[in-house]
């Protein structure tokens, strides 16, 4: 019988080849500091840059590695609801790839997930983010805060720790093209705890204030969905 998984950690990966080494040894290395059983799992987004043959090497090199390999760029959140899916683990951390929220971190979130917690999101301490990605993210938090019934609900952060039966209830919850905007209407337990925040130490992002905007136009979709269905009769 396998031994029973209590850590997931799931990191979806796009063209991210030049940060894979230094996040693959970091994030060993938190993992075993956690003296807690764990599994790490990579989903290459459809990567075009070598990243899922470095992801391969990994895999063959440590059986607490798991990878999974989109055939095409579905897009993050996709590639993060894959890992979900697949993640064995009581406890599941979601993690960028791009090294901006570090790996040794972790051990925060995790402490944070009591008993009587589902979520556990995350605030940088000081973003170190370009200008426009700082009013890009802003642009996206300020649209659904405006529409959401419970604005202190909606983290937009990507560096969270939530237990697995939450991923069970997303199963049927609804439209997950932004989980941010399902889990904020979900009546879930949450916390939200401060954590550092680093440059990203090479590589490109993937997101520019296009795409922001664009995520700014989900949410305010999303919230004018809420909205309706509260003024239809019962």
């Amino acid at each position: 019988m396998k031994e029973t998984v209590k850590i997931s950690i799931v990191v979806p990966v796009y063209n991210e080849a030049p940060c894979l080494v230094e996040l693959y040894d970091r994030l060993q290395a938190t993992a075993r500091g956690l003296h807690k059983t764990y599994e790490i799992i990579f989903v290459d987004d459809g990567s075009r840059d070598g990243s899922l043959e470095i992801l391969r090497d990994m895999q063959n090199q440590n059986d607490s590695v798991r990878l999974i390999a989109l055939p095409e760029n579905l897009g993050q959140q996709k590639a993060v609801w894959r890992g979900f899916q697949a993640s064995r683990g009581e406890i599941i951390v979601q993690l960028d790839s791009d090294l901006q929220n570090p790996p040794e971190e972790i051990p925060k979130l995790i402490t944070a997930m009591t008993p009587e917690v589902d979520l556990v999101c995350t605030r940088p301490s000081l973003r170190r983010d370009r200008s426009w990605r700082v009013w890009g993210s802003r642009l996206a938090h300020r649209a659904g805060a405006l529409l959401f019934a419970d604005a202190g609900a909606l983290n937009l952060g990507s560096f969270r720790a939530l237990k697995k039966n939450v991923v069970d209830r997303m199963e049927t919850a609804g439209d997950r093209r932004y989980m941010a905007a399902l889990m904020s209407r979900m009546n879930l337990v949450r916390v939200e705890i401060e954590v550092d925040h680093h440059p990203r130490p090479r590589g490109q992002t993937k997101y520019n204030f296009i795409s922001l905007a664009r995520l700014a136009g989900v949410l305010v979709a999303e919230g004018l969905k809420q909205v309706v269905r509260k003024l239809q009769p019962l």
